[in-house]
């Protein structure tokens, strides 16, 4: 396996074919993608970065500028290194920045997948202003909290997505990443709410797409998951029976499994094109 970091940006890369780029979400790193990797095919080559603030990747942003310009120079560092089209997968706040990548059309994408992605501009601009104006609540109170030094800030994010006590079941050392990343994730906030777009831009996108959510997803989750799923063209959307949130660690077997047959028929077309 590669590791190289280069210019404060996360990178590992291992195996050998078509570039299966993997995007974390908030508090995460590309070591929450091994699980998964690990029951995929071999055919691929598998490349993770992190996001702004976690990992090995410098954070740029600050207060007042959280643009998505700047998740986007990361993504389009990481893509510049493979060859040809890459395959996105993006888990939560991951998935959003992956379909800001597809949609800005300066990464040359041939699918994407995206597990539990949060889009928030979808919410306002498609008919749950309540869900968006909640999530809003939620969010600023999260941010007051770290302002305001609270221990376990981060289990409001945690719990709203994953729901009740799942900050508290995770292991200390998984807490204590998240305390210490709170910050990042109050600038991912900032980042998701002002990146605005409608579905009549994902209209534009027509590689394949897979969307997957849990089977417990949060109200916000199952609405922006039905928005993705009526408005991109070649859309296949799936649930994970028992899951919340952070299905791809609870359930990395079916996460899997969807991803696999995601990739399959473009792994064929590989085959047959091969000399």
């Amino acid at each position: 396996m590669s590791s190289t970091p280069a210019a404060g940006i996360d990178y590992t890369e291992s195996g050998h074919g078509p570039t299966v780029l993997f995007v974390p979400g908030s508090y995460s790193t590309p070591a929450a993608w091994k699980p998964i990797q690990r029951m995929l095919p071999p055919q691929w080559r598998f490349v993770a970065t992190s996001l702004c603030g976690y990992g090995q990747t410098a954070e740029t942003r600050r207060a007042g500028d959280a643009d998505m310009s700047h998740e986007l120079r990361v993504l389009e560092a990481v893509a510049r290194r493979v060859p040809g089209p890459v395959h996105l997968v993006g888990h939560s706040f991951g998935g959003t920045v992956a379909l800001a990548g597809a949609l800005s059309g300066r990464i040359e994408v041939a699918s994407l997948a995206l597990f539990e992605a949060n889009p928030l501009a979808l919410l306002h601009h498609h008919g749950h202003a309540d869900l968006h104006a909640a999530t809003r609540r939620m969010s600023d109170a999260f941010e007051q909290a770290v302002a305001h030094a609270e221990h376990d800030a981060p289990g409001r994010i945690i719990d709203f997505w994953g729901g009740t006590s799942s900050f508290a079941a995770m292991p200390p050392a998984v807490q204590d990443y998240c305390r210490q990343s709170a910050p990042a994730n109050v600038l991912d906030w900032h980042t998701d709410f002002g990146y605005d777009f409608s579905g009549a831009d994902l209209a534009r996108l027509t590689m394949p797409v897979l969307l997957v959510r849990g089977e417990q997803a949060n109200p916000a989750m199952v609405a922006m998951t039905q928005v993705l799923a009526a408005h991109l063209p070649q859309a296949r959307a799936a649930v994970v029976a028992g899951a919340s949130h952070f299905l791809i660690s609870t359930h990395p077997q079916e996460c899997a499994a969807l991803l696999a047959a995601h990739l399959a028929p473009q792994a064929q077309g590989v085959g047959r094109s091969a000399p």
